[in-house]
């Protein structure tokens, strides 16, 4: 799930002994995020304890602890590796043009029946949108995740615009309109058991919204069923 670190090598022989301390920690960091991962995964938010983290953790418990007084702390730092991951990974493509691009994007959505551990990571994201409504400290960093999101979806669009590939619309409404439909197909998906949910949104949002987008003479995205 982490996101690899840098490797520092052009330290000096005497800043090695520091290089080598920032790398534990960057270390020690990436194994209590993959712990608290796993055993959130498992356990679910609300019967989530540090011990359970610890259990997943190959270090002390008292090295947790030196890191993370309670569990809240623990996972609201969770909650900034974890949104900054998947804003990294909605944001990346392998092309500069707008159709392509957004077509990219709604994809990465998309949840196939055998992938079991991004069904598993789409729960743990769901888990801590819950504690949202009560936990103002996690409404603030997963709204600042919601709004980096739709910015990158319009981005997308305003390029789209300005390249004549679509109409002139309101890129953040648009944006906003398909990133909630796919995190709510991907939701329901996830929750409810509902197969293909995920694949049948980003088609449809293909063939009636992408569609009518386009200015003429452009075809859909070649995903569209």
């Amino acid at each position: 799930m982490g996101t690899e670190g840098d490797a520092g090598n052009s330290a000096s022989e005497g800043d090695t002994g520091s290089g080598t301390a920032t790398d534990a920690a960057g270390d020690t960091h990436e194994a209590i995020m993959g712990a608290t991962y796993r055993a959130l995964c498992e356990h679910g938010y609300a019967d989530l304890t540090m011990q359970d983290i610890a259990d997943e953790f190959d270090k002390s418990r008292s090295l947790l602890h030196y890191h993370y007084d309670t569990k809240e702390d623990l996972l609201l730092a969770f909650v900034d590796q974890m949104v900054g991951w998947i804003g990294d990974r909605l944001a990346e493509t392998e092309t500069d043009e707008p159709l392509p691009r957004l077509a990219e994007y709604v994809d990465r959505f998309v949840i196939e029946p055998d992938e079991s551990d991004r069904q598993t990571f789409a729960v743990a994201i769901a888990e801590l949108r819950v504690q949202a409504v009560h936990h103002p400290q996690f409404r603030e960093k997963l709204q600042a995740h919601y709004e980096r999101n739709v910015e990158t979806v319009a981005d997308i669009l305003a390029d789209g615009i300005e390249a004549g590939v679509f109409r002139d619309v309101d890129p953040e409404r648009v944006g906003e309109a398909i990133y909630t439909a796919m995190v709510g197909a991907r939701t329901y998906q996830v929750t409810l058991g509902a197969a293909d949910a995920t694949r049948r949104m980003r088609d449809a949002i293909a063939e009636f919204v992408i569609r009518e987008l386009l200015v003429a003479d452009r075809d859909v995205p070649e995903y569209v069923g």
